[in-house]
């Protein structure tokens, strides 16, 4: 019995399969030796970058801990968010709030709401211990702004952590601070009769590792 012949559509479909095959063997034989060649360079590079990325976790580990010693480092815009906020923390702690502002802003521009807000909370209880140090002396004019600032930086935390309970709890004691003392504005001013020794120690305990 003949061989039914294929219909004209199934015939050169089949053709094309074998023209397509015999193409991609051809691109093999010709590539096959490039691979060869490329594919340990491709692997020294994947196990270049794998260390490099190590050594920048190592090096970022060792800075951190440099800081939370009390050594200070400079830190890059690239740097990465555990080791900015250690920065941040290391200023907060000697007072410095000025170089504080951009590496905050470096967090929020990452993206990395939970140490931004743990950034505001930092440099807040650093304003508030400025102020408490000059209401201490009986020095008003300054310490009124520094309030109003580290009401500002726990609010900006609050926004970024809504349940941040420690931010929570000193911005109520910034606003009672400038609650009983409504003469912020006072060029001079009378011997404080508060104590603000003692509305500091009503502050909580600090978050651990955190100024």
């Amino acid at each position: 019995m003949p061989a039914r012949a294929l219909p004209p559509a199934r015939r050169e479909a089949a053709s094309r399969s074998v023209l397509v095959r015999r193409t991609l063997a051809e691109v093999w034989r010709h590539t096959r030796p490039h691979l060869l060649v490329a594919l340990p360079i491709l692997l020294l590079l994947a196990a270049l970058g794998f260390g490099v990325a190590a050594w920048r976790v190592e090096r970022a580990n060792a800075d951190i801990a440099a800081l939370q010693a009390g050594r200070d480092v400079a830190v890059g815009p690239d740097a990465v968010g555990s080791l900015v906020l250690a920065r941040v923390q290391h200023l907060a702690r000697r007072g410095l709030t000025e170089g504080i502002e951009p590496l905050i802003d470096t967090l929020e521009r990452a993206g990395d709401t939970d140490r931004a807000a743990r950034a505001r909370y930092a440099l807040a209880n650093a304003r508030l211990r400025q102020a408490l140090g000059h209401l201490e002396r009986g020095d008003l004019d300054p310490a009124g702004p520094l309030i109003t600032l580290a009401r500002q930086d726990y609010r900006r935390a609050l926004q970024g952590r809504p349940d941040y309970w420690d931010a929570k709890f000193n911005l109520d004691v910034a606003s009672r601070l400038l609650r009983e003392f409504p003469d912020f504005d006072r060029k001079t001013g009378d011997e404080l009769k508060a104590e603000p020794k003692k509305i500091w120690t009503d502050i909580p305990g600090q978050p651990r590792g955190e100024p």
